[in-house]
């Protein structure tokens, strides 16, 4: 099973790593898109979702940039990602477009919604200030990266 960030989470994390890193100072976005592999004008699109979200601040000019709003270990990886996904508050079922007699309930829907709400407290309990230092010492070589094993 995959389970994967869109392109603009992606970017998004990347781009709060990177302003993390650098907490309190304020980063410009060509700084952050070079550092971090991210196209400027996507990078913009996201921060400007970010500071609506109440994560990043902007202060626009020569000197000015982007900047956390919070401290990083105050922000979580789930309020990242509700911050540009949106909330998926909506219990769907999880056989939508298959047969579902139960008025939106479905024979897994119980083993779905507990794997969702694992989900959601792994992503609660995940801060950027512990996802930016793994960053860090990933960068720097200090720890392995994971080994991902693809099963065929």
């Amino acid at each position: 099973m995959k389970i994967v960030p869109t392109r603009r989470t992606d970017y998004g994390v990347r781009a709060l790593i990177n302003l993390a890193q650098h907490h309190p100072n304020s980063q410009a976005a060509p700084a952050i898109s070079k550092d971090m592999e991210i196209p400027v004008g996507f990078l913009r699109q996201v921060l400007q979702e970010l500071g609506r979200a109440g994560l990043v601040t902007s202060q626009p000019g020569r000197t000015g940039g982007y900047a956390l709003a919070k401290e990083p270990e105050d922000v979580t990886l789930h309020e990242i990602i509700e911050a540009l996904e949106g909330r998926n508050e909506e219990p769907a079922c999880a056989l939508d477009g298959g047969p579902c007699h139960w008025d939106r309930a479905c024979a897994i829907h119980w083993v779905w919604m507990a794997a969702k709400e694992s989900f959601t407290e792994t992503l609660q309990g995940a801060s950027l200030a512990q996802i930016a230092t793994d960053d860090a010492k990933l960068r720097a070589g200090e720890i392995p990266a994971p080994i991902v094993e693809e099963h065929r």
